[in-house]
């Protein structure tokens, strides 16, 4: 049966149909029948998801038809496979069985049945010789254990099997159990699990006994009445009732008896277990107290008692003292709880306690990046105020170089980030020299008619060449007209016509009548009155050849991609984000001309600029150009991989070569060396005193000592030199001997450090040469880019350097110098499926509690508990991203530091964030320091001038201060490099030049050519 969340899919009722004539919805493999669509579709969902398992198998994550499919084929396995003499009794076995889990059933039948056989098996028999043949058990006879009177083991209990030889002639034998053995094939643990899961079923509640399902147990005759003591009602009685009398055992409260001699009480005072109450043990304890002081002999109620006279309130004044301690018998203190175990880090992110005064910094946006340094357009610094101009104005362009709030729409941030890493990642094949974000996003803003921004105008261009071809052809595919456009623009204008003529909004056309027919050709009259982009290539060649011809100055480019843009917007997906683009570079108020496109497009709103280059690079990412690059990566990567592995196992055959030479250097150690001799024979070796002087064996100084007196001015003089002679022979010739002796381990000692040296030196280059590769693989790694991760509350972490470029751009690209491409972090917000189920719902947290239906409550439970809404509102510093298309950014080493110490490595995706991070800390914060110098020196420029917004205006032109204006600096040295010249300044194709008369007197041949000696020859 199909199983899902362990429970047994339960089918639907069918219900009634009275009428005949009603839909009916069916599914096949359940038999369920449904009167309602809806219901019928939400049910198929249902069984079409990927939460159901296989009961046989256990395999899961199959939608219900998959393991249905399962169970049914692994069921007639299983009944094939599974002897069929076996199955009866290990049936009769599980019936009402109590072991809880199945393997431990498993266990305990395989254990039973792997020596017991039944008649119908064919087993291998060991015969007294020792042969080995296969037999068939006909008979069965089991002989009991026998015991003597004192519980000894007479004979063990065995079984007894005639079987009959299967290959001689049906002989037959007597054997017994220890000499038949069942082939390993046919009775495995596996078969037999899959045999129980087959047959048998369990209720999902505590010590429910195992049941053979109705099929089988009708099959074999086996009893299905459960017992009265395995019923569930019987069992949750005992539980609650044992659990009662454990309660009752440690709650009451045990009394001493009241007399200590033969005058004693009747019986001893009994104190009854108390009922239940709420007060503490401390106010029962004190109650009591109260009962006993009133029970002495001062208290009233024992004046009148025989016992009142005596001292002690007893007939003889010592009998039986109430014990209070003993009356009061405090509970047995339960044994402490063990302690909780260790929790195993990493875990869920959300899980983890909230940190005190830790909190990720503020997040920076897009809008608020100052592309120019100080701005100055109202005069006064740092006042801002939004001056974007309107896709649908018409107004004559702005000569002011970029608008105060730097213009971006937060929502189209991902158009920005996405549109510089395609250009980024595959300049090479563009030949666009790398550029760092900061200049691109200036040069976006960049609005001037006087003076061209080379890296703006550079990637239309580069973009436009690859889309078609110096031959004409189009790389990608686009999309095409409709055959007969002209046929149905004329059967158009004649419907417009006699809508004109007709009085009202029902015209009468073929005889039909048609309704509202003015207003529907209204509404496409306005839509094409959206702009003229159509007629701006009406006269003359179409954009595809002036493309082909490289037509890009004099608003050439900028009349191509109005062009371009026309014919995406015939297309559905496009249409959307070309249309508001269309209507400001061609408005239907003004006649289009290149001139009017050029001065138009340089006022256009950074936002419309940034989505015509996604437009461009959607397309171009299609083309050759771009899929031949790609490929190229790909292979030099399989290339980078092999020679990876080959230094790989070099290194490892350099270490094992180090290993050895180690061992070999602790053997050479000198501590190693042979011993020096003895003391006895160093006495006999000759030895210096304090003076040099050599003594041999302490004879010389004895003669000394006695001849000092005698001597000792006779020797202060000559003597000297004698012994200084001396003392330099014996000295050379201990240095001879001392060299003779040395060991010649230690010129292999030598030898044994070069060759480590030498070892190490190969290791290292091997190292660097893997450090080399995996540089080339990032770089290389263009086809996707990647994350660095996810914090705790699912936003991503992106770093735009990490792979498909190289750290801080080309090295020989114009903006070099910068040390930078990107340099900072972006973080984007959750997508809408991850913030609503581990947000909002908290999914996969501890505060998502299953309910005994194992269904999941979200949110917990508890009224104090902080939400993780609410402790995201606190950690995150007010600059939460609540959708994938909200971005922030971290820009200084500051933030980067304090991101870092943010992050909880306790957690499991934050654990893998901060690896991430250290792998690549110092790159980014390098590239963010050199972002700050790079930028504070536009600021100063910026300062120094007079105007603040480096623009200045001279004799009618525009002078804009490259300092402050980076943009201005790029130059697009990779395309001179190769071409010689940039993509807008391509080289025209040269005229026919008229043909150059020669000089006068000069014959010429039909050709107009010089005649030659054979045509003077033949006088041509």
């Amino acid at each position: 049966m199909v199983l899902y969340k362990r429970k047994p899919v339960q089918m639907l009722p069918n219900p009634e149909v009275g009428d005949e004539s009603k839909d009916l919805w069916v599914i096949s493999q359940t038999g369920e029948s449904f009167t309602n669509y809806q219901g019928y579709i939400d049910r198929l969902e249902f069984y079409k998801a990927k939460q159901f398992s296989c009961e046989i198998t256990g395999h899961m994550n199959l939608n219900y038809f998959e393991a249905l499919k399962s169970e049914t084929e692994h069921s007639q396995d299983v009944e094939q496979q599974f002897p069929e003499p076996l199955k009866e009794p290990v049936l009769r076995r599980v019936q009402f069985s109590t072991v809880s889990r199945i393997d431990t059933l498993v266990d305990q039948l395989h254990e039973s049945f792997k020596s017991d056989f039944y008649p119908g098996e064919y087993v291998a028999a060991i015969l007294p010789g020792g042969d080995r043949v296969e037999a068939f058990i006909r008979e069965k006879t089991m002989f009991p254990e026998l015991r003597f009177a004192n519980g000894e083991i007479q004979r063990k209990g065995f079984s007894r099997y005639t079987v009959k030889m299967v290959n001689r002639n049906e002989e037959e034998a007597q054997i017994d159990n220890e000499h038949l053995i069942r082939d390993k094939k046919t009775f495995t643990k596996h078969m037999l699990r899959s045999f129980i899961k087959n047959t048998v079923s369990r209720e999902p509640w505590t010590g429910a006994p195992w049941l053979v399902k109705e099929e089988y147990a009708t099959r074999f005759k086996i009893p299905q009445n459960v017992p009265p003591h395995l019923q569930r009602a019987t069992t949750t009685a005992e539980r609650k009732a044992a659990q009662a009398r454990r309660k009752q055992a440690t709650v009451g409260l045990s009394v001493d008896a009241m007399t200590n001699g033969s005058a004693s009480p009747p019986g001893p005072v009994e104190i009854r277990p108390a009922p239940k109450s709420h007060k503490s043990k401390t106010q029962q304890a004190m109650k009591m107290s109260k009962l006993l002081q009133d029970s002495r002999t001062d208290s009233p109620s024992m004046s009148g008692s025989p016992w009142a006279s005596s001292p002690g309130g007893t007939p003889d004044g010592s009998i039986h003292k109430l014990n209070l301690k003993a009356l009061v018998k405090a509970e047995p203190t339960p044994p402490p709880p063990p302690p909780p175990k260790p929790i195993k880090y990493p875990i869920e992110d959300l899980d983890l306690p909230p940190q005190e005064n830790s909190h990720r910094p503020k997040l920076r946006h897009l809008s608020s990046i100052v592309t120019a340094g100080v701005d100055q357009q109202t005069g006064e610094a740092g006042t801002s105020s939004r001056a974007r101009s309107s896709p649908h104005d018409s107004s004559t362009p702005s000569h002011s170089p970029t608008p105060r709030d730097n213009g971006i729409d937060e929502e189209k941030t991902s158009f920005y980030l996405s549109t510089w890493v395609f250009l980024n990642i595959y300049c090479e094949p563009f030949l666009l020299d790398s550029f760092t974000f900061d200049d691109y996003i200036q040069a976006l803003q960049f609005n001037s008619e006087d003076v061209d921004c080379e890296l703006f105008v550079e990637i239309h261009c580069a973009l436009l060449k690859a889309i078609v071809n110096e031959q004409g052809a189009v790389q990608v595919q686009l999309p095409e007209p409709e055959e007969e456009e002209d046929d149905e623009e004329d059967d158009e204008e004649d419907r417009v016509e006699e809508v004109e003529e007709a009085p009202g909004d029902t015209v009468e056309v073929g005889g039909n009548k048609t309704e509202d027919t003015t207003v529907g050709s209204r509404k496409s009259m306005e839509k094409e009155k959206r702009h003229r982009a159509d007629e701006l290539f009406q006269e003359g060649d179409s954009w595809v050849q002036r493309l082909k011809a490289r037509q890009f100055k004099d608003g050439g480019w900028q009349a191509i991609i109005v062009g371009l843009l026309y014919q995406l917007s015939w297309d559905v997906r496009f249409a959307k984000d070309t249309e508001d683009i269309l209507a400001y570079l061609a408005p239907p108020d003004e006649n289009p001309t290149s001139e009017t496109v050029k001065s138009r497009y340089t006022s256009m709103d950074c936002n419309l600029k940034v989505m015509v280059i996604h437009l461009l690079s959607r397309l171009t990412h299609e083309t050759r150009t771009v899929r031949d690059y790609m490929e190229e990566c790909s292979e030099e990567m399989t290339k980078h991989r092999k020679e990876k592995i080959e230094h790989q196992r070099a290194r490892k055959l350099l270490l094992e070569e180090l290993k050895a030479f180690e061992d070999d250097r602790k053997i050479l150690l000198p501590e190693n060396t042979p011993k020096s001799p003895s003391t006895e024979s160093g006495l006999r070796q000759p030895s210096t005193d304090e003076d040099g002087d050599v003594k041999m064996n302490g004879i010389e100084a004895e003669e000394e000592d006695e001849d000092e007196d005698e001597g000792t001015r006779a020797r202060r003089r000559g003597g000297d030199r004698a012994n200084e002679r001396k003392r330099k022979r014996v000295e050379e010739k201990a240095k001879a001997e001392a060299a003779a002796k040395v060991p010649k381990t230690t010129k292999q000692f030598q030898k044994v450090i070069k060759s480590i040296e030498q070892t190490k030196a190969k290791i290292a280059k091997e190292e660097e040469a893997i450090i080399t590769i995996d540089e080339d693989l990032r770089q290389a790694d263009c086809a996707r880019f990647k994350v660095m991760g996810q914090d705790r509350y699912w936003n991503k972490y992106w770093w735009f350097e990490r792979n498909g470029m190289p750290f801080g751009g080309l090295p020989d690209s114009s903006t070099a110098h910068s040390g930078y491409a990107n340099a900072m972090i972006w973080i984007q917000g959750p997508s809408e499926t991850e913030r609503q189920g581990f947000l909002v719902e908290e999914a996969g947290t501890k505060a998502a509690a299953e309910d005994a239906e194992g269904d999941i409550k979200m949110n917990g439970y508890g009224e104090e508990r902080l939400s993780v809404l609410d402790r995201q509102a606190r950690e995150e510093n007010g600059t939460t991203l609540t959708s994938p298309t909200q971005y922030g950014f971290l820009e200084t080493p500051e933030e980067f530091e304090q991101l870092m110490s943010w992050l909880d490595t306790r957690g499991i995706r934050e654990k893998k964030l901060k690896a991430t991070f250290e792998l690549f800390k110092d790159r980014i914060l390098e590239g963010m320091r050199n972002r700050e110098r790079y930028l504070a020196e536009s600021v100063a420029a910026a300062a120094d001038n007079d105007t603040g917004s480096g623009r200045m205006s001279t004799r009618g032109k525009t002078y804009f201060d490259p300092n402050v204006w980076r943009c201005l600096n790029w130059r697009n040295e990779s395309a001179i490099e190769e071409n010689d010249h940039t993509h807008y300044n391509h080289p025209q194709p040269k005229k026919n030049a008229s043909k150059k008369k020669e000089g006068k007197g000069v014959p010429l041949n039909r050709q107009g050519k010089p005649i030659s000696r054979q045509g003077e020859r033949y006088n041509f």
